[in-house]
């Protein structure tokens, strides 16, 4: 009997309950939220929130949004919170979207109130959008009840090597790193929908420039980050009547890069980045891609083609001062001594980085 009460006692001692438990009946989900500077120089917020109604088996979600203007992110919280019956909360953040001109500026103060939460859902996706974030949350409110396609089509984009994959935690660590700076998808506006225009370039947590989709692929590329599928035409002749058959379009099956960083001297440094990559020729209406000189052919000139895409991308790189290679990282690892002596706000641009792609196509379907 004495064993008995000892095991109860013990059993009642573990099962005590959680002490800090958030019931979420008593929240408003916040599931998406857009930031944008103001005419006035403030901070306007756009929340999406998520009302569930119904039973499981027959639930409806509606989407209701808020607008606040604040001196902070926090602030406009807090005024939001004052609009809407029980509490705020981020905890199931989805996707935060910041207007461009807001970008600009610095992100980090508009995010420091996520960092802080032990709450907050740190793996929620971020995006820049070409002019406002509140005009492309309003819109896309009205043409559906959820605005879960922003999250849906940025993780399409992650899986089609267009922009990276990238979320709010992931970000922190590149935006206190002197060594290397990190890239979001950037969205614009086509009539009702959201559209990626390809990847916004930071530097520190300023938004210095835009890549296009194609240019953001062979960025992707040069930081060996090839996702699941990845997807490339380009213009191989210029002689033929037809425009379909002086093009080709290209599957990457796989990418091998060797990235190496030099230091002779003060200020001599030297970046040899080596591509070298495997494509499926998935669409070439000029045909004949089972003969061999009609493949060292093409080999040879899309090389060329993409070895000159990536010095152009280098060169949109440094006129951003955009570290996304992580050059400055290496440097700080092997060199320090280098490192030191640098003011790599100024330096980089003037570093000389060498890419090089060389192709070659390992497959051509099942036409010979």
């Amino acid at each position: 009997m004495k064993i008995v009460k000892i095991i109860l006692s013990i059993c009642l001692l573990l099962l005590t309950g959680c002490w800090d438990q958030q019931m979420l009946k008593d929240d408003r989900l916040a599931y998406v939220i857009g930031y944008d500077l103001s005419s006035e120089g403030m901070i306007q917020s756009t929340t999406v929130l998520l009302k569930v109604s119904g039973l499981p088996a027959d639930k409806s979600e509606i989407s209701e949004v808020h607008t606040a203007t604040g001196f902070t992110s926090r602030h406009t919280r807090d005024i939001t919170d004052r609009e809407v019956p029980g509490k705020l909360s981020a905890s199931k953040l989805r996707m935060l979207l910041i207007g461009e001109d807001m970008a600009k500026q610095g992100v980090y103060p508009l995010l420091d109130v996520y960092y802080r939460d032990p709450k907050s859902a740190l793996n929620s996706k971020v995006a820049i959008v070409k002019r406002s974030a509140h005009d492309l949350i309003a819109t896309k409110t009205k043409s559906t009840q959820i605005n879960g396609e922003f999250n849906k089509l940025i993780k399409s984009g992650e899986k089609r090597t267009v922009v990276p994959t990238v979320n709010l935690e992931l970000i922190c660590t590149h935006m206190l790193d002197p060594g290397e700076d990190f890239a979001v998808p950037y969205l614009t506006q086509h009539d009702t929908n959201p559209v990626i225009e390809g990847i916004a370039m930071f530097n520190d947590d300023k938004m210095m420039g835009v890549l296009n989709s194609e240019d953001s692929l062979m960025y992707l590329l040069m930081k060996n980050k090839l996702a699941k599928t990845a997807s490339l035409t380009l213009e191989v002749d210029k002689n033929e009547a037809q425009k379909p058959y002086n093009y080709i379009a290209l599957d990457f099956q796989r990418v091998k890069r060797k990235l190496n960083v030099s230091v002779d001297g003060y200020k001599q440094i030297k970046v040899l980045l080596d591509l070298k990559v495997k494509v499926t020729a998935i669409e070439y209406p000029k045909d004949h891609l089972y003969l061999n000189r009609t493949l060292e052919k093409l080999d040879q000139k899309l090389s060329q083609d993409l070895t000159h895409k990536a010095e152009a991308v280098v060169r949109q790189m440094q006129d951003c001062n955009h570290d996304g290679l992580g050059i400055g990282r290496r440097i700080i690892a092997y060199y320090p001594n280098t490192w030191k002596k640098l003011n790599w706000e100024e330096d980089y641009r003037n570093i000389e980085i060498i890419p090089k792609v060389t192709v070659e196509i390992v497959n051509h379907g099942i036409v010979n």
